[in-house]
């Protein structure tokens, strides 16, 4: 987790928690997302909020090991594994 400015706006407020990301396995997106569709207006694939609305807006739990895979494999994180 950090801080940081708006990137879109470098007088803006300082957003906190903009390093943390979310996913429900399938997608993944940053912490503050909501507050540049909220304040920006930006337009979300099509394919993601069709994904969201068959959810119901409700994110599943994610199992640990798809949460590692898409750490080293998607994000190329490290685990500290051999």
């Amino acid at each position: 987790m950090g801080a940081q400015t708006d990137v879109l706006d470098p007088d803006g407020p300082t957003l906190v928690g903009n390093g943390s990301l979310f996913t429900d396995g399938i997608w993944l997106w940053r912490e503050d997302l909501s507050y540049y569709v909220a304040r920006y207006h930006l337009a979300l694939p099509r394919e993601f909020v069709a994904h969201v609305r068959g959810l119901e807006y409700s994110p599943p739990q994610v199992p640990e090991s798809r949460l590692v895979e898409i750490l080293t494999q998607d994000l190329g994180i490290s685990m500290g594994r051999p």
